[in-house]
């Protein structure tokens, strides 16, 4: 007959259960923040490689393994993410790892989704922005791809897997008190910096290659992310959001360069026939949401998209070779290129950031020679803080949507229709002569028109699409712009009236490239449009004329003000845009840091100095009389 175990048996068999279960408890915990480590830098591949891949919605391993270019600098970026877990007990450890994932995975999510929309990646500047959330989260939901799901398939397979093992692990013996916690957490956390460090002082301050960084801030997006890592890029950013709090200064070395920069790039050409061509008359430039060239002259199932502006082509100028040159302040940089031939900020929103700088202003020079000057927006003057920005800019009177009656809206705001009708009697009897800047809103991303508003018929391969959801938009826009043009008309405004437009930025293509090439059959004109807009210079009875030189939004001031009459005194010394009737270079500079056009490379290199000297120049106020 077997007798019970002595009492010492049971105590080193319950020792040795109790080591075992330690053990396992530390491998457990231990393996999670491996296993975090590993998924998060996994997750970093694949945005890099979203970054990298010519279709943004294609995830692409190679290219962004291959592209996150210190690979080690990355590792010790998420290391320092991971370490926080330290700072949990027992189970919680666990738990905490998979929130840092999640909060990783939904970082990187947005990423590409606004890289999708922007070039770029979320920024801390964009907290300075979040007013403009309210009416864009349809727009921002179409950014979205099912591709997007990856940064996320992980998290409830680990959710179930704690869940499932809530009973069978503790904690580890070696993490139980809070000392050797905090030391495991400060050892971790210590290595990975120093170790960035001086990673730092290799290649950031004695490295003799000025390609490579790891902490500074490109022209290019993918250029900055690829050196300090997705993650790393987020913690400089972060850095920078805060430093951009301290007054910027320029020395005089600094000041004499951007001005030096300016004034080479005058080329003092002998006066032509488009010198004082508009003088004495009205302006209305009419900013134009998501117009890109491509539409232009075309039809879907025998039907124009663009009618209206075909028409308007019969009587204007029309520059093909026009492109966007937006940054993150998307339309309004636009307004800002337009009325200052400034370059935008390189990071943020120009309005948002330094809603105050002065400028030698197109509202200003033309003010000054007798005009009255009006703002018109039918959204609210604190969207993207244009009605602070527009005023300081010069602007005697800014307009929006407390003007207006909103008695329908589509998407964003005030329908364009609703927006004519109600602003041509303030145009009609507004003292002449006059300059005004409009914009319109409907046709904004993610183009879905009300049926009652759809004119096109299109074929079924194209409805419900977003290149056909676009159509219907642009075709809604053309159409109320030639009812208001028409009323003008009538009231003898366009008589004495140049009408310019413009896109703001191009959209269907920026937003839904990979949509665009899945449409079967497809039609080789809606495949590329390469940030091109349209720019048409209308004035009743003008005879047509195409002008081929390659261009963009910062110089339309100069050129408007050229075919005005306005000397170039008033105006060369503070523009960084040029006078497209008047040029012997044909090129543009695009917010990104690449050219279009013919221009050599050495050119380009000093080129490329004009988006940090316009940066500079706005945040020091440097035009300030």
């Amino acid at each position: 007959m077997l007798g019970k175990p002595s009492y010492g048996i049971v105590m080193v068999n319950r020792r040795r259960l109790g080591r075992k279960t330690g053990l396992v408890n530390y491998l457990a915990q231990e393996w999670m923040a491996i296993l975090t480590l590993a998924v998060l830098l996994f997750k970093s591949i694949v945005l890099m490689g979203f970054v990298y891949s010519p279709d943004k919605s294609v995830i692409d391993i190679t290219r962004g393994f291959n592209n996150i270019r210190y690979m080690s600098v990355c590792v010790a970026f998420l290391i320092i993410i991971v370490s926080f877990n330290y700072l949990a007990k027992g189970k919680g450890r666990l738990w905490l790892l998979l929130i840092l994932n999640f909060l990783c995975s939904f970082l990187y999510v947005f990423d590409a989704v606004y890289l999708r929309a922007n070039g770029n990646f979320l920024s801390t500047q964009l907290l300075r922005q979040t007013g403009n959330v309210n009416n864009l989260w349809g727009s921002i939901f179409a950014m979205f791809r099912p591709c997007d799901i990856v940064f996320f398939i992980d998290i409830p397979i680990l959710v179930a897997i704690l869940i499932i093992t809530r009973k069978m692990y503790y904690s580890s013996p070696l993490f139980t008190s809070m000392k050797t916690r905090l030391i495991a957490f400060g050892s971790l956390f210590a290595m990975s910096v120093a170790f960035i460090i001086g990673s730092y002082i290799v290649i950031d301050v004695y490295g003799n290659n000025k390609y490579a960084y790891i902490f500074h801030t490109y022209w290019k997006p993918e250029a900055t992310i690829c050196n300090a890592s997705p993650l790393g890029y987020h913690l400089y950013d972060c850095y920078v959001f805060f430093a951009d709090f301290r007054p910027y200064e320029i020395s005089e070395k600094e000041r004499t360069e951007i001005q030096k920069w300016i004034d080479d790039k005058k080329e003092n050409l002998p006066d032509n026939s488009y010198k004082g061509m508009y003088q004495g008359k009205n302006l209305l430039v009419l900013q134009v949401e998501s117009l890109e060239n491509f539409v232009i002259g075309q039809s879907v199932n025998g039907q124009e998209i663009t009618p209206i502006l075909n028409k308007l082509l019969k009587n204007s100028i029309y520059f093909d070779n026009y492109y966007t040159q937006v940054n993150e302040g998307t339309s309004s940089d636009a307004e800002l290129m337009t009325n200052t031939s400034v370059f935008p900020v390189r990071k943020g929103s120009t309005f948002f950031r330094f809603p105050y700088t002065e400028y030698n202003s197109l509202p200003k020079i033309m003010g000054k020679y007798g005009y009255s000057t009006k703002a018109i927006h039918p959204d609210d003057g604190a969207y993207w803080n244009w009605k602070e920005a527009l005023t300081n800019m010069g602007f005697q009177q800014c307009i929006d949507s407390k003007s207006f009656k909103m008695d329908e809206i589509i998407f964003l705001g005030l329908s364009d229709g609703s927006y004519f009708r109600q602003i041509k009697d303030t145009i009609i009897q507004q003292k002449q002569p006059f300059y005004n800047f409009m914009i319109t809103l409907t046709s904004h991303s993610p183009f879905e028109m009300p049926k009652e508003h759809q004119y096109l018929n299109l074929d079924s391969y194209l409805e419900n699409t977003r290149l056909g959801g676009y159509f219907q938009s642009i075709n809604y826009t053309d159409r109320y712009i030639g009812t208001f043009l028409d009323e003008l008309d009538k009231a003898g405004i366009l008589d004495n009236t140049v009408v310019a437009i413009y896109g703001d930025h191009d959209s269907v293509h920026k937003y839904f490239d990979d949509q665009i090439r899945e449409i079967k059959p497809s039609q080789s004109w809606w495949l590329e449009n390469d940030k091109k807009i349209p720019l048409i210079l209308y004035e009743k009875g003008q005879t047509p004329q195409v002008i081929h030189t390659t261009g963009g939004q910062i110089d339309l001031m100069s050129t408007l003000l050229y075919s005005f009459g306005i000397e170039k005194s008033e105006y060369e010394s503070t523009s960084f845009g040029r006078n497209l009737l008047n040029t012997q270079q044909d090129y543009v500079l695009l917010a990104d840091g690449e050219f279009r056009g013919n221009i050599d490379k050495a050119k380009q290199k000093e080129l490329l100095d004009g988006l940090e000297y316009a940066d500079m120049a706005i945040k020091t106020n440097f035009f300030k009389k």
